[in-house]
């Protein structure tokens, strides 16, 4: 045992309503910083400013009239409204995503917190982020590989660990959520015992690890996280181009429930003496995605929601692709409902928002909509009818929970969600089977 290492459990913090509250049924915690973390080649203004190519045709390129007008991108626009300024470090920061520099107008990066706030974080771990750090970090390479998003996150986790806040909050879209599940390791494994035992809440909108190595860190939370939201995009499948986007499901912690035979928390002592690679190999816990006879995990939330990958982070156009020409109002209804539901959590998580939401039709309203005037997102994920005698079913998602490269570590996404209620307009499979342990909520 490791008496001064050992977190206690903090009160969980209770389930919300899919709205920002008017007034709390209980007080909020005091003293929050929110942590905005960016995906893929998305820049800390992405959706705020665009940026121009370097080349013709150059991918790198983004409109920021790609994005609904009243979300924007939704990390970086609830960091604005938070905060009040893009560049604010205080009461929220945002964190620039995998191959992109840090502003839309600039080459250059600002260094990167690496070993500023954590106390006992290994040389090697801060050897392995130095190159990302500072400089002009644009790659195409990089966007693929991901290997960025360790530095990230660990910059992530710094600079949390640095306001001395009593509740740390996470909010990441595609790798930006997966850093987020990663930064709070990091807070558990090598910071003080004040930063140890500091609850952290992780909104994460459709987090992606991408291509590469599934590090165990990746596919478990940590036992510091108190309460897990994760927002995932139906309308994906195994088409050429979303191949990569294969979503992870992170295992719950032992305060959100587990089976009697779970293993124990892990010990901070302990997991310093490991490789920052393996930091969480020894502490998977029950599997999410498999069927369970145990209650379901608490604190811990999976929603299902029409759209692709970026539809569920901001993007208005019709096909989820990246031409503001292309914007279509039937698909706002999608950014402007994960966008309320980010500032009602965040609200029940002790963020004080100065100015009110910028959606004014309610939750319930945006959710008969989307499920109403379904069908260009129908069209996104391979049509209404998604079932297919094509092998390999190429119409449905794939989602994970388990750490490793393996690639067919994977499950069918509408075999774990369970059915969706038959009055939403959700497209599955009749080749689907036993729902898994974790309940899902359609959107």
């Amino acid at each position: 045992m490791c008496d001064d290492d050992e977190v206690e459990a903090e009160p969980r913090i209770r389930r919300v309503r899919l709205e920002e509250p008017n007034v709390l049924d209980d007080p909020a915690p005091r003293g929050a910083f929110t942590v905005c973390l960016s995906g893929t080649a998305c820049t800390r203004d992405e959706g705020e400013a665009s940026r121009q190519g370097r080349w013709p045709n150059d991918r790198g390129a983004c409109d920021k009239d790609i994005y609904c007008d009243l979300t924007g991108y939704i990390p970086v626009r609830i960091h604005k409204e938070i905060s009040g300024e893009l560049d604010a470090r205080a009461p929220s920061i945002t964190v620039r995503g995998v191959g992109e520099n840090d502003w839309a107008d600039d080459r250059e990066s600002e260094p990167l917190a690496l070993n500023d706030a954590l106390d006992h974080v290994p040389d090697a771990l801060v050897e392995y982020c130095s190159s990302y750090s500072g400089g002009d970090q644009f790659s195409t390479s990089q966007q693929s590989k991901g290997q960025s998003m360790t530095a990230l996150a660990l910059h992530a986790a710094n600079i949390a660990a640095s306001e001395d806040a009593a509740v740390i909050n996470f909010i990441g879209h595609s790798r930006g959520g997966v850093e987020a599940i990663m930064a709070a390791w990091f807070l558990y494994a090598y910071g003080s015992p004040r930063v140890r035992r500091t609850p952290v809440n992780i909104f994460a909108i459709d987090p992606v690890p991408g291509s590469g190595n599934w590090y165990s860190s990746m596919t478990q939370l940590a036992p510091n996280v108190a309460h897990y939201v994760g927002v995932y995009a139906w309308d994906m499948c195994s088409r050429t181009l979303d191949t990569p986007f294969q979503a992870v499901v992170p295992r719950p912690n032992k305060g959100m429930g587990a089976g009697p035979d779970d293993v124990d928390e892990p010990c901070a002592k302990m997991l310093r003496k490991l490789a920052w690679k393996k930091l969480a190999d020894d502490s998977q816990r029950q599997d999410p995605l498999k069927p369970s006879d145990h209650n379901p995990p608490e604190n811990y939330e999976l929603f299902a929601c029409r759209g692709r990958h970026g539809t569920v982070a901001g993007n208005a156009t019709s096909n989820g692709d990246y031409d503001p020409n292309d914007v279509a109002e039937e698909v706002k209804s999608v950014p402007k409902l994960v966008y309320r539901m980010a500032r009602g959590y965040l609200s029940e998580w002790g963020v004080t928002f100065p100015e009110p939401s910028a959606v004014e039709e309610t939750a319930l309203f945006l959710r008969h909509q989307l499920n109403t005037d379904h069908r260009l997102f129908d069209t996104m994920g391979g049509g209404a009818t998604r079932t297919s005698v094509r092998t390999g079913r190429p119409w449905v998602r794939r989602v994970s929970s388990i750490s490793g490269s393996n690639p067919y570590n994977s499950y069918y996404m509408d075999n774990v969600v369970g059915d969706p209620p038959y009055t939403m307009a959700y497209p599955v499979t009749n080749e689907r089977t036993d729902a898994g342990w974790a309940k899902w909520r359609f959107l």
